[in-house]
């Protein structure tokens, strides 16, 4: 189950690299897999109705993209095996006893630590100095616990020259332009965090472009923002979530506990720059992030 229409871009190509990455584990929809695919659409009350309707099926394992899947479902199964392909506090939102055992139905992968929070003011301030306040962006029905981690982790790397952190709460897509407008209006030194977010991730186009037309460099914890017109994105690898995903299904297709199955975060990640965002912000690419970046989008 996943939060993007199966016809996203996106969402095609992930599911066709599942599909191959399955099959070379010996598992072929159509033959000995039946693959019931399900996005839920825009609300809360699609998102349980859908979870319902999978749970009512009896599959073998469900699948889902993120945070907000995986507690739409664990409200309906505490017996069925769940798989979330990334979540970002999977202790925190109750999904798992612990990273190294997680005791339940569930188990999982996430390309976004916490820890990370502390790259992302690190990288933020370094692509635009002059940074005095921070506004951290997220929707609190769909990252509730991740949010209140999160905050906590980028307050305590936030720069110790008095530069502030805002939360910025989006529940609606028609509110993300205002929220960030007016936050751009109180002043300058505004700078953007984009937490893990299923919401944010969804209507990406909308957060990028609200961020270009308030003027502020901001950074994303998934590339689709930055491929979307956003300055910068840091996070794992998705290519090694991809491998991990079709490996956890393969072995509890097999019968392997999924309680024993420890949840497992990204052991590389990827910095993606987009140079002509960087131009159109008044923004220089300092030698450092060009260096590091694994991409830098023209």
């Amino acid at each position: 189950m996943v939060g993007l229409p199966l016809d996203h871009p996106v969402a095609r190509a992930r599911l066709v690299e599942l599909y191959r990455l399955l099959a070379e584990r010996g598992w072929i929809d159509g033959r000995n897999l039946r693959v019931s695919l399900r996005a839920w659409g825009t609300s809360e009350a699609d998102l349980a109705r859908a979870a319902a309707e999978i749970v009512r099926d009896k599959p073998d394992i469900i699948v889902v993209g993120s945070s907000a899947e995986a507690a739409a479902v664990l409200a309906e199964t505490r017996q069925i095996p769940v798989l979330f392909g990334t979540a970002s506090d999977p202790v925190g939102s109750g999904f798992v006893r612990s990273l190294e055992r997680p005791d339940g139905n569930a188990t999982g992968f996430s390309n976004n630590d916490p820890v990370m929070s502390e790259k992302w003011v690190e990288l933020l301030t370094e692509i635009a100095p002059g940074t005095r306040r921070i506004g951290v962006v997220f929707n609190p029905n769909t990252t509730p616990a991740a949010g209140k981690t999160y905050l906590e982790r980028l307050q305590a790397a936030m720069p110790g020259d008095g530069a502030s952190l805002e939360i910025l709460h989006v529940i609606e897509p028609s509110a993300i332009d205002a929220e960030i407008a007016g936050f751009a209006a109180k002043g300058a030194g505004g700078r953007l965090i984009f937490l893990p977010d299923s919401f944010t991730f969804r209507h990406a186009a909308i957060c990028t472009a609200a961020a270009a037309r308030s003027v502020l460099p901001a950074i994303y914890p998934f590339d689709t923002f930055t491929l979307q017109g956003g300055l910068m994105s840091y996070a794992g690898a998705r290519e090694e979530t991809g491998e991990l995903i079709a490996s956890y299904i393969d072995l509890i297709l097999r019968g392997a506990n999924v309680a024993e199955l420890p949840v497992q975060f990204s052991r590389s990640f990827e910095l993606v720059i987009s140079e002509r965002v960087a131009a159109a912000l008044g923004l220089t690419l300092p030698p450092s992030l060009r260096i590091r970046a694994q991409r830098i989008l023209s």
